[in-house]
């Protein structure tokens, strides 16, 4: 393995023998050696000088993750990812265009590397950069103790993978699964030449027999690489509050700094607010809001923000299953900033198709842009060798219009159209083998049009998009998510934007007045497209065309 311009090794290693350690080794500069974790995988670093050739050697362990970090220009390089040869046992850098080249993997919407993802965190831009960290267990497909991930775009399209930044409390690490935890989800606030981060650490034990323990910490950066030393914020949650107390998000409203946390009151869903003059000292106000909705455990993810001179509150419901049978969905609140509460006006669901959660915004040049976790909440995912579990949506802009939150992605995903395969007004189109399976459908009614859209077919699996006097819809057959009702909530369907990215469909409804993510997961590189209209003359125009990858 040659550094190129690198510096640091990364490599997460467990042991399988007492003696199990990590040798790195240079005929010029020697060799390091460092032991693997004992029975959980040790983040171990090892410097090494730039333009020089190593071999890895791991004795008596196992390898989750490893990649190449450390350059002077890591923000536009990213790290380089290594990959080990079953074969030879070598290390070599993996093409990352090919890594994501997968009927399984997203190629324009954001997943890891590999293995599991939830939460975008930290979301922001500084020094011209847009930044998104986010939930991550490097060693495995499944919920684990909680890192965070990093990664970097200078578009919003492309992004760039950056090392791991925090990694959960060595007291969980070491109790070889007593306890579980980690770095939670958490926010970033971008000043002229810092960040403050602040996030959940949580505690708890494996066993749910003991008591769990969410508190708030922050940390600051210059350089989005480094990270000062943590300090706790918020030690205890507030009287009556349930120990569901976590995710901060912060907000400045005038001269003073808010932060928002999801928890419940009194067995009711509730987005706390706190307040801070120096962004360090926070002081409990009160419940910005609370949701009277039954069987609702807590409130996560919460976010908050001005906006179209109204004021939007968003949260993720844990534990609740709507008439619709869908699981954990996301509200947003629209209403007016009153007393330090919000006195909500309207309200409604975030994402349809239910696979969309823990939404986090930001704002830059008077652009308010999301971007949300897309999760397999219906035990659908596919376990396969170096696979990805979890994703995010494409980033959204918001507006309310109307009392009603719109979302649209940001223009600058346009850069990704590519070849139209479709251009016509037809109400029977058909489109049976497109290459890649990644690309985007616009149509446009003439009327409220009844009609079916296959977007997706895999034996006996599929997934449409249909509307008709039930209302707009995707429907899921033949998996585990068949029978539930993935309900648009809008009265006449006028245009559609839809976008199919391997085991991703995402459905923009009559610019942005609602918006669907679903997941689907397609063995085959060759995506359809299958229009069906019931009225003869119904459809104005219809556009089909692909889109590129986010990672050539």
């Amino acid at each position: 393995m040659n550094t190129g311009k690198y510096t640091c090794l990364e490599i997460f290693a467990k042991k399988t023998e007492a003696e199990g350690r990590v040798r790195v080794i240079s005929e010029k500069y020697g060799a390091a050696e460092k032991e693997a974790g004992d029975g959980y995988y040790a983040w171990l670093k090892f410097s090494l000088k730039p333009d020089a050739d190593y071999e890895i050697f791991c004795e008596s362990c196992e390898v989750s993750f490893c990649y190449l970090s450390g350059n002077r220009d890591m923000l536009e390089t990213g790290v380089r990812f290594l990959e080990m040869d079953k074969g030879s046992g070598a290390f070599a850098a993996a093409d990352q265009a090919c890594w994501y080249d997968q009927p399984m993997r997203e190629a324009y919407h954001f997943s890891p590397w590999k293995n599991w993802s939830n939460d975008p965190n930290g979301l922001c831009w500084f020094q011209g950069y847009y930044h998104m960290f986010y939930q991550q267990n490097p060693n495995g497909q499944e919920w684990s103790d909680m890192y965070w991930g990093h990664a970097v775009s200078r578009d919003l399209v492309h992004w760039r993978h950056l090392p791991v930044a925090f990694a959960p409390q060595q007291e969980i690490l070491e109790s070889r699964g007593a306890l579980i935890g980690g770095a939670f989800s958490g926010c970033a606030a971008a000043l002229e030449d810092e960040v403050l981060f602040y996030f959940t650490r949580h505690r708890e034990s494996s066993r749910g027999d003991g008591e769990m323990v969410e508190q708030q910490w922050m940390t600051q950066s210059r350089d989005m690489l480094r990270f000062t030393e943590e300090k706790c914020v918020i030690a205890q949650r507030p009287a009556g509050a349930s120990r569901d107390f976590r995710d901060p998000k912060v907000v400045k409203i005038g001269d003073t700094w808010y932060m928002v946390l999801g928890s419940a009151l009194g067995g009711k869903g509730a987005i706390l607010l706190y307040e801070s003059e120096d962004m360090e000292h926070w002081h409990y106000v009160h419940p910005l809001l609370r949701e009277e909705k039954e069987d609702i455990r807590c409130f996560e993810c919460p976010d908050f923000m001005e906006l179209d001179g109204k004021y939007l509150a968003i949260g993720a419901f844990m534990a609740h299953r709507d008439v619709c049978g869908r699981h954990q969905m996301s509200r947003y609140y629209v209403g007016s900033w009153k007393d330090k509460k919000l006195a909500v006006e309207s309200e409604g669901w975030f994402d349809f198709g239910s696979n969309c959660y823990a939404m986090q915004s930001f704002e830059h040049q008077g652009r308010r842009i999301c971007i949300g976790w897309v999760f397999d909440l219906y035990g659908e995912h596919i376990v396969y060798e170096n696979g990805a579990c979890g994703s995010m949506t494409l980033p959204r802009e918001l507006h309310i219009k109307n009392g009603r939150l719109y979302m649209t992605p940001v223009e600058e995903i346009g850069r990704l159209k590519g070849e139209i395969i479709y251009r016509g007004g037809g109400d029977n189109v058909g489109l049976w083998h497109i290459r890649g399976n990644a690309y985007r459908a616009e149509v446009i009614c003439r009327e409220n049009t009844f009609f079916t859209i296959l977007l997706g077919e895999d034996g006996e699996k599929s997934i449409s998009l249909v509307n008709d006097r039930d209302g707009l819809r995707i429907v899921t057959k033949g998996v585990k998510s068949e029978g539930i009702c993935f309900q648009a909530d809008v009265d006449q369907v006028r245009k559609l934007e839809i976008f199919v990215d391997r085991r991703m469909v995402e459905i923009y409804v009559n610019d942005g007045e609602a918006a669907g993510t679903k997941i689907f997961y397609n063995a085959s590189k060759e995506g359809c497209f299958a229009l069906r209209a019931e009225a003869s003359g119904g459809m104005e125009s219809v556009c089909v065309g692909l889109m590129g990858s986010i990672w050539n």
